[in-house]
């Protein structure tokens, strides 16, 4: 049994942790405790905050909490073999569409005045997101 562990121990000292695997995690900058609990991976994706829509930039991947104003409009695209899920939401601070791509099972899913949370790329070219 291990004893007097905190934030601040050598990595080394943790069970399960030798030497090899030691050196693996140096060389990604972990050295002790607190920098292996928060040491996220290159492509992590915080899902924890919401941001107002007035917040969001073009290229964000962004959480946002927004009520259906419309139902789900499902549209047939020409070649026929992609469908278009199209929702009008609103937020404290904006309105936007929120798009989706061949999920058309999703067209009952959304009820008006609901709210939800939507996590995607902002795509401001087009006001859709």
């Amino acid at each position: 049994m291990q004893k007097n562990i905190n934030l601040n121990t050598d990595i080394r000292y943790i069970k399960g942790v030798g030497e090899a695997r030691a050196k693996t995690l140096n060389r990604l900058g972990i050295y002790k405790l607190e920098d292996l609990i928060t040491y996220y991976p290159r492509n992590y994706e915080d899902r924890g905050k919401a941001k107002k829509l007035y917040e969001v930039q073009d290229g964000d991947e962004v959480l946002i909490k927004a009520r259906a104003l419309t139902n789900m409009q499902v549209i047939r695209a020409r070649n026929r073999r992609m469908t278009i899920c199209k929702i009008l939401v609103k937020d404290e601070t904006d309105t936007c569409e929120i798009t989706w791509y061949n999920q058309p099972y999703l067209k009952e899913r959304f009820k008006i005045g609901e709210e939800y949370s939507f996590f995607g790329k902002i795509s401001k070219k087009s006001r859709t997101y």
